[in-house]
């Protein structure tokens, strides 16, 4: 049985709302309460508000159970839209052991092997791909194996070379064609660049390892890449399709449920210009690369619950990435991932806990996910922890009154409704002092309106 909503009584909640009020200040929250972990509220809310990150959200699993999930801060750039816990967001390269997985199931399924060359060059089918090379390639490419992809061993090395995935416009413009490139054209002209180091001989991150797998998983599956991994990877851990998608660059084409990436102020030449977009210039998370071309190396989105499935049952990262999770014991691994309005931890540990979490802004230095992993497991390290017994995905959320979908109807779910009354009281949405009216408690029509009346308009109707 889904355990019921708790009603808080409504004289209860007037005597709670100048408390809420004195929080108003704080980023909203939505998602299950989880009384035991107040103090990774607090841990995100004091963050975020130190950072400027105005969307987040957090993510716990314990011995196979979600035990927290909760969205922090907001859903729009205007600050108006709380964001909800059902809420996907751009994972960056926490795709890359997602696409590990899809890699090990199909050598599984004895389409191709760990050891197996990547590149044809002059030998037609005696490689996994058979791109020609735009210009002379490097010999040592016939050298490159599955293994070798996996585990950033293929020759790359970004910190001499920069990172070629993201030369979109200068590929596009050395091959005489639009930009951007996509990513057979941007493969073939990486082929006729120089390698950095000789295959397997050392590790480098690397994009373009990732790259070629997304594409090597799309020829031997024979479907899209995001296809097979709901296929072959996540319907077996039972999550739906709708919490894990492919990126889309420009904002119009993103699921409603994803929140504003925060550029911070950053604008990048539109690599899609002139045939899409408003302007050669833009802000950087929505054109500055091309976000559908990355869906093996950094392209998708997802929920934070899909991930935690994800490390329930996979390795993140390490020699074996994409495989079983180890068993039980000491070890930790996690993996992270980084773009301008991005920054995402993805956490696996053998005491049992899983953790994620993911924000909409990227630090000009340092790293957030570094952060949020320390502060974590310094929370779950500590002796005594109180490890909550609840299934967060079964409590029956988003009834009459519970705004911020935590299970509970109280003084909380007031503020949630006046922030939405407010916003459709007013003829003309732009109008600035109503989408930013203070929110306030007093008014017994209001009140009325939130114990007794409907739901407001959803959140995400923008």
């Amino acid at each position: 049985m889904r355990p019921a909503i708790a009603i808080v009584p409504f004289a209860a909640a007037l005597l709670a709302c100048s408390q809420a009020e004195s929080r108003a200040a704080d980023l909203p929250v939505t998602g299950v309460r989880v009384p035991e972990f107040a103090e990774l509220d607090a841990t995100m809310q004091r963050y975020m508000q130190s950072k400027g990150i105005t969307a987040g959200m957090a993510a716990v699993m314990r011995n196979g159970v979600p035990i927290y999930h909760r969205a922090f801060g907001w859903d729009d750039q205007a600050k108006t839209i709380p964001l909800q816990p059902d809420a996907v967001m751009r994972i960056a390269s926490v795709t890359k052991p997602l696409t590990a997985a899809a890699v090990r199931k199909l050598i599984a399924a004895g389409k191709f092997n760990l050891n197996d060359r990547v590149f044809s060059l002059d030998s037609p089918d005696s490689g996994l791909l058979d791109h020609t090379s735009v210009g002379a390639p490097d010999p040592r490419l016939r050298n490159v194996t599955v293994e070798h992809l996996l585990r950033h061993r293929g020759g790359w090395d970004r910190d001499k070379a920069g990172d070629l995935t993201y030369r979109e416009r200068q590929i596009a413009q050395a091959m005489s064609i639009p930009s951007p490139p996509g990513r057979d054209s941007t493969v073939r002209w990486i082929m006729g660049q120089p390698l950095q180091f000789n295959p397997g001989s050392r590790e480098a991150y690397s994009n373009i390892g990732y790259l070629l797998l997304g594409l090597i998983v799309e020829k031997y599956a024979g479907k899209p890449h995001i296809d097979y991994l709901h296929e072959a990877v996540f319907a077996p851990l039972g999550v739906p399709a709708e919490q894990l998608i492919a990126g889309r660059t420009f904002a119009e084409d993103h699921d409603p449920r994803e929140p504003y990436y925060d550029s911070s102020g950053d604008n990048d030449p539109n690599v899609f210009w002139p045939a899409k977009g408003a302007g050669p210039s833009v802000a950087a998370a929505y054109g500055g690369w091309d976000h559908e071309a990355r869906i093996g190396q950094g392209g998708l989105v997802a929920s934070p619950l899909a991930l935690l499935e994800y490390l329930d049952k996979h390795q993140v990262n390490g020699p074996a990435i994409g495989g079983p999770r180890p068993a039980p014991g000491g070890w930790r691994w996690n993996h992270t991932g980084e773009l301008q309005g991005t920054n995402t931890l993805a956490r696996q540990r053998g005491d049992g806990v899983s953790f994620v979490v993911l924000f909409n802004k990227n630090p000009s230095a340092g790293s957030y996910a570094t952060d949020m992993r320390t502060a974590f497991d310094e929370f779950f390290d500590q002796a005594g922890v109180e490890w909550p017994s609840i299934d967060v995905t079964a409590v029956q959320v988003g009834q009459r009154g519970d705004f911020n979908s935590d299970g509970l109807v109280d003084a909380e779910d007031l503020l949630h409704w006046q922030l939405a009354f407010n916003r459709t009281q007013s003829a003309d949405a732009t109008t600035t002092a109503t989408r930013t009216a203070p929110i306030s408690c007093h008014g017994s029509d209001n009140l009325a309106r939130w114990r007794l009346g409907p739901r407001p308009p959803p959140y995400r109707n923008r």
